[in-house]
Order: structure tokens, then sequence, then C-alpha cells
């Protein structure tokens, strides 16, 4: 019973934090969109002066956005807990969705502790050159 509450609240509150960046999305998009263009232009263009100066930070930005749009879409919604009147076919699918939100969870939450990582060792580099 722990188990299955701790799930829920994982869940629940990802589904808060992708209300939130519902509302910021339009800003999501606009910065992914012009972190990919600027590392675009870095990669393609090596006759733009300082070619590769912005590169980390627009790859880094470009990950984070991509990242806060998955995290908006997948939890933007999520399926109330089944009620104990329900069919069994109701349930169970209730059940399976919150349990596959469950390990997308997982994933988002270790996808955003390696994003971390990965910001500080990249603007740690980009920082010394």
């Amino acid at each position: 019973m722990r188990l299955s509450r701790a799930r829920a609240l994982m869940i629940e509150r990802l589904q808060r934090i992708a209300t939130f960046l519902n509302r910021l999305m339009p800003l999501i998009y606009i910065g992914g969109v012009f972190s990919l263009g600027v590392l675009l232009l870095s990669v393609l263009d090596a006759s733009w002066p300082g070619h590769d100066e912005y590169m980390i930070p627009s790859l880094l930005g470009f990950c984070w956005a991509l990242s806060l749009f998955s995290l908006g879409s997948l939890f933007k919604h999520v399926p109330a807990l089944a009620e104990s009147g329900a069919g069994l076919q109701d349930r169970l699918a209730i059940t399976l969705r919150r349990g596959l939100l469950w390990v997308f969870g997982l994933l988002i939450v270790a996808l955003g502790l390696a994003l971390l990582v990965l910001s500080y060792q990249l603007l740690r580099t980009w920082a010394m050159s």
C-alpha cells in the first residue's frame, strides 16, 4: 500500500510541474527553436565569426527545452485513481496508464539528474575555453 501511494504521489507532483510548465510552453518553444538555430549555425557555418563559441550553451539550451517540453507533454493529462466501483476493464486501463506514467516519471527524473551533471560539466569546459 505504501509503495502504491509513493507512486501516486510522484505522478501527482509531476502533473503539477507539468501544469506549471504548460503556462510557459511558448517560452520553451521559443528557447528551443532559438537554441537549435544557434547550434545549427555553429555546426554548419564555419565562416561565422566565433562559430563554436556558443555551441555548448545552445546545445544545453536545446536539451533543457526538449526535456521540459517532454515533461509538460507527458504529464499533462494523468488519469485519476480508479474508483472501487469502476469496472474491471476501466480499473485495468487506468492502472496500466498510471504504471506507464510512473516508469516515464522515473526516466524523466533520471534524465533531469543526468542533464544537471552534463550541464555542469559542459559549462565548466565552456568557461575554461
